[in-house]
């Protein structure tokens, strides 16, 4: 694990840190990782999915964590807060995504434990997220106290004949 592990919430939205967001997404995705993306991926398909993540936190619906590893960076994820005044007492982790030369260097650690630092400042109650069956992913985020509280059935098609499940899970406060 590395000692020079840090997360930031909203850091500026630079253009070099949108091309490092656009690469990690691109590489995370060609190795396998389940952030929303066809494998292989390229940058026509991912620069239109990360404008529309970065727009919802311009209009402050949203919120960007940027992690870094020294001063590289390392990974990056958004809250989404819930919609409209009966969902604001929770938010939805989406595409946490960490390097993959940086994964099992604790910086998914890091930015999980960055966002419920975040969320009790929020005052929020609990926190959503999504997984794709068959990756384990559901553990990870176990041992931070998620459970999976349901199941959407063969909802996720990753390739012709390769149908996942949607795993919810939710880790109150």
């Amino acid at each position: 694990m590395t000692e020079d592990i840090r997360v930031e919430l909203g850091p500026p939205l630079t253009d070099e840190l949108r091309e490092r967001l656009i690469q990690i997404w691109i590489d995370v995705g060609n190795t396998g990782g389940a952030v929303g993306v066809p494998i292989p991926t390229t940058r026509g398909v991912v620069e239109p999915m990360l404008e529309r993540a970065l727009a919802r936190v311009r209009q402050g619906d949203d919120y960007l964590l940027v992690a870094y590893d020294g001063d590289e960076v390392a990974g990056f994820g958004f809250l989404d807060r819930g919609r409209g005044p009966l969902f604001r007492h929770w938010a939805t982790i989406k595409r946490l995504q960490v390097r993959p030369d940086r994964q099992g260097r604790g910086v998914g650690a890091a930015m999980i434990r960055a966002i419920d630092r975040f969320a009790a400042d929020l005052g929020l109650e609990q926190i959503h997220l999504t997984v794709r069956g068959g990756t384990g992913t559901e553990r990870f985020y176990e041992r931070f106290g998620y459970e999976i509280v349901a199941v959407i059935p063969k909802i996720i098609r990753v390739a012709p004949g390769d149908d996942r499940d949607e795993l919810y899970l939710i880790r109150r406060l």
